[in-house]
Parts: C-alpha cells; sequence; structure tokens
C-alpha cells in the first residue's frame, strides 16, 4: 500500500501520479491526451483529485482511458493530508459543497420561477460551476438574444371560449408525454449535484416528461438504467467520437436498452470560445510574473470546464445518415441546425430538425431558434408537415414554450433551467417541471385553448421581433 508520501514524489510532467478515491494512478502517459489539457491533472500531481475529477466525470472513465498498469493500488488512509504542489497551477476544485453551507440559499419554497432557480444557482454553486453552466461564447450576444427573441414575440388571446380543463399532454417520436418540453442533453450535471443525470431522469419519470439523455453526461448509461422508472421513454443525444467504433457501440447499448429515439448533435465540431467559463478557469492558475512577455502563450484557445473527447468532423449529410441508419431504424433528428436550408435537407435525408445554437455556447451571432423556425414557415413550410420540428435555447417560461408550439414546433427542450435546478436535487428538478406546467397551462386558459393541437399562428404575433435586437442592445 502506498503512503500519501510516497505519492507526493511523483508530481512532475515526467512523473505524474494522483489519488482518485483513494487509488493511486500513474497518468504520466495520458497527459497531453487528456481532453482537458494537461495543466489540470499538473496541477493535483503528486495529491488526491477525487474532488475535481468526480464532479465531471463517468464512473467508468478511468477503466476506459488508462491501463490495468497504470493503476497502482491502493493509498494509506491514516497519512496525513499534503499540501497541493503549486508547481504548474493552482487546483481548480469545482468541489460540490452541502447546500446546508450556504447562508444565503434561498428556501425551495421561495422558488416561483425559472429566473428564481438561475439566480439561486449563482448564490449556491461553486463559481467555476455556474460559469460553466451561464456560460455563452464571446460577448455572448447569441445566449442573450436567445431569450430576448421569445420575448418580442406577441401573444394573441381569444376569449369568450369555455375553459373547464387543459390538456399539456403530446407525443414526440411516437412516444406520449404529459408535457410539451423535456430535459435537453446536457454535459456538466454532477457540477450541480454529484448524482447528476440520475436525478433528472428519476424526475422525468416522477413528473412523465422525457429526458434526452447526454452522451457526454457524468453518469454511465447502466447508471442511468439502475433509476429509469416503469415503463419511462428515453432518447439517446449522440457525440460521433473519432473512434466511431466507440460510439457505436453506446448507440448499440442505448438500442439494447431501449431507447426510442436519437439525436446526432453536429453544431460542435470545436467547442465554441466560451470565455465566462475561461476566465474564471484562468483565474486559478499560477501566473508567474514571467509569463507576461510569452508570444506562445495559448490561454486564449483554453476549452470549456467539461471537456468531451474530440468529434468525428468528416461527417456529410449522405455519410451522417447513413451511419446512423446502419445501426438503427427509430426516429433520428439532427440537433444543430440553424438554417432552413439544412432543415429542408433534414426532411430530404428521412430525419427530424432540431433548431438549436447549443445555448448560445458555441458561434456568436448564430440565429435564434425563433429566427429559424420562422425562415423555415416562410421558405419551407412542408418541414412542418413532414418532419417533427424540435427547437430549444433561451426558453425559461411556459409561454415561451407555447409559442414555440404556436409557430409549428412539435417538442421545446431546456437544458440550464433543469441545470439549475439540479442545485437542489430531484426536489429543485421536480419543481421546475411543475412550474414550467403550471405557465403552459395559465398561458393556454387565456389563449382561449383547451389542448395543444389547437394553437396555431394566428394565436402569435411575430411582428415587432425585427425590432426587437436592437432594442435589447440599448
Amino acid at each position: 500500500m502506498l503512503t500519501k508520501a510516497e505519492v507526493q514524489q511523483h508530481s512532475t510532467r515526467k512523473s505524474c501520479w494522483v489519488i482518485i478515491n483513494s487509488t493511486v494512478y500513474d497518468v504520466t502517459e495520458f497527459l497531453d491526451s487528456h481532453p482537458g489539457g494537461s495543466l489540470i491533472i499538473l496541477g493535483y500531481a503528486g495529491n488526491d483529485a477525487t474532488a475535481a475529477f468526480k464532479p465531471i466525470h463517468r464512473a467508468d472513465t478511468l477503466e476506459k482511458h488508462l491501463k490495468p498498469q497504470q493503476r497502482l493500488g491502493p493509498v494509506a488512509a491514516e497519512a496525513p493530508d499534503l499540501p497541493a504542489s503549486r508547481d504548474h497551477c493552482k487546483p481548480n476544485k469545482p468541489e460540490l459543497q452541502s447546500p446546508d453551507s450556504f447562508q444565503k440559499k434561498p428556501k425551495l419554497s421561495s422558488i416561483i420561477s425559472i429566473a428564481d432557480f438561475e439566480l439561486a444557482a449563482s448564490r449556491i454553486l461553486p463559481p467555476e460551476s455556474f460559469a460553466f453552466f451561464k456560460t455563452g461564447a464571446e460577448d455572448e450576444y447569441a445566449v442573450n438574444w436567445n431569450r430576448d427573441s421569445w420575448k418580442a414575440i406577441r401573444l394573441r388571446p381569444r376569449v369568450l371560449r369555455p375553459i373547464d380543463s387543459i390538456d399539456t399532454s403530446y407525443s414526440l417520436f411516437g412516444s406520449k408525454f404529459s408535457a410539451p418540453f423535456f430535459i435537453c442533453p446536457a454535459g456538466g450535471s454532477k457540477l450541480a449535484d454529484p448524482q447528476g443525470d440520475v436525478l433528472l431522469t428519476k424526475s422525468a419519470s416522477r413528473h412523465g416528461i422525457l429526458h434526452w439523455v447526454c452522451n457526454n453526461a457524468g453518469c454511465t448509461q447502466e447508471e442511468i438504467e439502475d433509476v429509469r422508472g416503469p415503463n419511462q421513454t428515453l432518447y439517446w443525444q449522440i457525440y460521433p467520437k473519432t473512434e466511431l467504433e466507440v460510439t457505436e457501440r453506446e448507440i448499440k447499448r442505448a438500442i439494447e436498452l431501449g431507447y426510442k429515439g436519437f439525436a446526432l448533435t453536429v453544431d460542435a465540431i470545436r467547442a465554441g470560445k466560451r470565455e465566462r467559463d475561461v476566465r474564471l478557469k484562468l483565474s486559478n492558475l499560477d501566473h508567474s510574473e514571467g509569463d507576461q512577455g510569452n508570444e506562445e502563450d495559448e490561454s486564449f484557445n483554453e476549452g470549456p470546464t467539461v471537456k468531451r473527447a474530440p468529434v468525428w468532423s468528416s461527417f456529410d449529410w449522405q455519410s451522417a445518415v447513413q451511419w446512423l441508419r446502419s445501426m438503427t431504424d427509430l426516429p433520428i433528428a439532427i440537433k444543430g441546425i440553424q438554417c432552413w436550408e439544412d432543415a429542408a435537407l433534414c426532411m430530404d435525408s428521412g430525419v427530424h430538425p432540431w433548431i438549436s445554437n447549443h445555448g448560445g455556447r458555441q458561434l456568436d451571432g448564430a440565429p435564434s431558434s425563433v429566427e429559424v423556425l420562422l425562415d423555415i414557415r416562410r421558405n419551407c413550410p412542408k418541414v412542418l408537415d413532414k418532419c417533427e420540428v424540435i427547437v430549444d435555447g433561451g426558453i425559461n417560461r411556459g409561454s415561451d414554450i407555447v409559442k414555440a408550439l404556436a409557430l409549428g414546433a412539435k417538442g421545446v427542450g431546456l437544458g440550464r433551467a433543469f441545470l439549475y435546478s439540479l442545485a437542489y436535487g430531484e426536489a429543485g428538478v421536480g419543481k421546475a417541471i411543475r412550474i414550467l406546467k403550471q405557465e403552459i397551462e395559465t398561458t393556454m386558459a387565456l389563449l382561449g385553448v383547451t389542448s395543444l393541437d389547437q394553437l396555431n399562428p394566428s394565436y402569435i404575433d411575430v411582428s415587432p421581433l425585427p425590432y426587437a435586437f436592437a432594442r435589447s442592445r440599448l
């Protein structure tokens, strides 16, 4: 059994050991292939990296990426803690503190909107975690416009219509759910709660909504399966890794587990420049006085806090769809559609367009989902008849969801909303779902409709939209 003193002797790039879950690993050969870069690992060289590792990695990560001989064995528990090495950087510690440790944490009973969850999360979560959730690309115009564009659209209520009951149920890809919104695939959920996507799946089951599971989640497919409710329908999201056989195994396993639909994310062949996240991460690095004149400094090229493996970037429309269809005939959405022409290509390829700019996290200046949805209506309306169009981005009210449905969307995804609510655990996610359901029901009643199939563009006024962007920048 190794001692912590022995481990600390291996704290350099030439010999780098770390402790994770009371086990010592030799990660020297892995440093340069780590998706998050070597600097983060070197910050914990010779020390315990468990607190930084667990919130953002799946349980099977070490088995997948390290050889058996790199697992050196357990560390003696009785050894005293040693200070972290500062030769390379200060440890970036996204430790998930107990909610009880925050004196200013609002009571869950005081939360009455998704915006309240965001504000609470900014107080509850460690700064690194909140910055990862909140960040958009570059100047964050796209992420802000996502939200503002939904608000610019006006509603047109009809009155003197009997409203005895409201039905919010709907079907997507042949499966029925209690409400027309779902939990988007989103990485980093364990930054909000150690159980991450496990709790999202449990809450989705309890309330009868869809959880579209992220293949970059911090939980394994088996961990999700262990908490899956009876007859619960799940869909699986795909980032095609450069080692396509790895992704193929995940897809085939999802099929075996009974997932009923898939989404191929296509707008992230490179990570966007997410400056809010990067600035906070850089503030934790130990910058020496001598680096001020280093022309080779690449700090501006730092990636996001939660990394994913490099993705396959050689697909075109034909090869991507053929690749997927070689494994499944289940419904497929192409996630990341940002113009009507690509929506039309989805239709021609027998797949469904998922309008999304990745929550404004990829390309600053990308159009909002509202704009793309309206472009489809103007230029290729048959897409809305032949495909089940999905939208996400900037949605934080039930009224936003109703607007999307009235314009022809079949399903509406929310990502950040549920990550923020996850700061309160499963109870928080459940409350976020109930808030959105109540807002949808209220909006429908005040519009004069009792079921989702009654919604259509006559309930919407989009004329203020062209002027809204300029006003939002004033």
